[in-house]
């Protein structure tokens, strides 16, 4: 699906789709806030999500990275009643308070 979101030609590596990839701006010296970053482990990207929090942390980013066992992708939209979508709302909650000035 990445192909409807960059322009025509370009490949995964665009910066839009790999902000790490060959030709993009180096994330190392940029400021980032905290970052929280979710992912189902039943996502077809839980393993480039999971690619992505490691690489955050390994530029010294603070990063917090939560995996959600058998959720698919966007999983907290589809059922946002559902005891993992609750556990994401409190996660978030936690996050924001813990990382407000």
């Amino acid at each position: 699906f990445w192909k409807y979101s960059i322009p025509v030609g370009d490949t995964c590596d665009h910066p839009l789709v790999n902000p790490f990839g060959p030709g993009t701006e180096l994330v190392g010296p940029v400021e980032l806030d905290p970052i929280l970053v979710v992912s189902g482990g039943g996502d077809i990207l839980v393993d480039r999500i999971r690619d992505y929090a490691e690489k955050l942390k390994e530029l010294g980013k603070r990063v917090e990275y939560a995996e959600f066992e058998g959720e698919v992708h966007g999983f907290f939209t589809y059922d946002p009643e559902s005891k993992a979508s609750r556990s994401v709302m409190d996660l978030i909650r936690k996050f924001v308070t813990e990382n407000s000035n």
